[in-house]
């Protein structure tokens, strides 16, 4: 007889979802069934493109990008080796971010890669590798090589930051939050025109000459193509794109904002928002805006670093971008509970969420031990973080 061994990590994980299965309308909705995002393969991947005529088109942060910079990719290639053998494909490499994109920030910025076609087959280079099926894939960086974090956001340098963040996409999921799928992985990179690893602009100056902690990110283009819906924008967002529809003004409002653009969508859950809230609290995340209802004058704008997608007759709203939070930079300070005085949030559907908060705390845990094998300051941090966001769960929800 075949024995199976399990690890405490989905023993806990599957202990949770027993409990609370996840959410049939949203979690796993938009997720690809890319193998990169399953793998337990430990892989180095290697990018090599220019990175000096990448970097110097970096968007101004806040700003309309020009189209000069907005389309700009560089040619590359993607190279590792797996189970299956050697791979090494054709990509084109574009820079993405708002203030990340700043040298001062991220002397070694986000990317996205995107997978050329085969001109024999008209497939898509990443058929039947772990890419299969990606049209392209979002990379985090380590944002910069040298120890410290960067002046005015505070973004975490030295390599720390990208297995933190891939660590709250994987909390996301199991909390039942849609949203995108992560892999936390490794990257060497090597500039193609000196064949070494790029040096980082000042203030860091770091020579990229080693392998980096990094991962990959499932995008919207991927989401919107898996959950075979369109996305929806806010109607007062500063920055336009002819593809998107900018309708959504408020939650409360969505329904006639979806009548107004010719659809028909059901009320938004109001225990996937409270669900929402909390894991941002829990994280210690308060990078993002979600205007409830037109009255909620909290909300500067109705959507920032939040992303709403129509499909099958839904608006599903979830965050993504982490890299400001507290479990991915730590810091000091108490956790910050949602406020739910509003209308649209009733008692019933809060005791509920808070319940399964508390029920999946240990599968949390387990996840935040996993990344103590690696970063056991960070996960040290992250583990206080949860012990203080639950002593004031208790107190505000006994």
């Amino acid at each position: 007889m075949k024995k199976c061994l399990i690890s405490w990590t989905t023993l806990a994980i599957l202990a949770a979802c027993a409990v609370f299965p996840a959410q049939a309308d949203s979690t796993g909705i938009g997720h690809s069934n890319a193998p990169i995002f399953s793998t337990q393969e430990k892989i180095v991947f290697t990018l090599k493109t220019d990175f000096g005529d990448l970097w110097n088109h970096r968007a101004i942060p806040n700003a309309e990008v020009p189209e000069d910079i907005r389309d700009f990719t560089a040619p590359g290639r993607l190279s590792w080796k797996d189970g299956s053998g050697s791979h090494d494909l054709p990509v084109q490499v574009q820079l993405r971010g708002n203030t990340s994109q700043a040298k001062t920030e991220c002397p070694f910025p986000k990317m996205t890669i995107s997978f050329e076609k085969d001109r024999a087959t008209d497939d898509r280079v990443s058929k039947g590798t772990l890419f299969d099926g990606l049209h392209s894939v979002g990379i985090g960086t380590h944002c910069g090589g040298k120890p410290g974090a960067s002046q005015r956001f505070h973004r975490v340098w030295g390599g720390l930051s990208p297995h933190r963040e891939a660590l709250v996409y994987k909390v996301q999921e199991l909390l039942g939050v849609p949203g995108f799928q992560a892999a936390a992985t490794s990257f060497s990179y090597i500039d193609s025109t000196t064949g070494r690893g790029p040096v980082e602009p000042q203030p860091s100056g770091f020579a990229v000459n080693q392998p980096m902690p990094g991962f990959f990110l499932e995008n919207i283009k991927t989401f919107v193509k898996n959950a075979k819906g369109k996305e929806i924008r806010a109607a007062d967002s500063p920055i336009k794109d002819s593809d998107t529809q900018y309708i959504f003004t408020s939650l409360t409002e969505a329904q006639k904002d979806a009548r107004n653009a010719g659809s028909q969508i059901e009320p938004i859950d109001p225990r996937s928002i409270i669900r929402l809230m909390l894991f941002q609290s829990l994280i210690a995340n308060y990078d993002w805006i979600l205007r409830i209802s037109p009255d909620d004058t909290s909300a500067s704008r109705g959507l920032w670093n939040m992303k709403v997608v129509e499909a099958d007759g839904k608006w599903i709203v979830f965050p993504y971008d982490y890299d400001l939070a507290g479990w991915v930079r730590p810091d000091d300070s108490a956790p910050e509970l949602p406020n739910f005085n509003n209308p649209f949030f009733k008692p019933a559907d809060i005791s509920a969420v808070v319940a399964e908060f508390r029920q999946k705390r240990p599968a949390v845990e387990a996840l935040v031990d996993d990344l103590a094998k690696e970063d056991r300051n960070g996960a040290a941090s992250i583990k206080s973080r949860i012990k203080s966001f639950y002593a004031a769960l208790d107190r505000k929800f006994p």
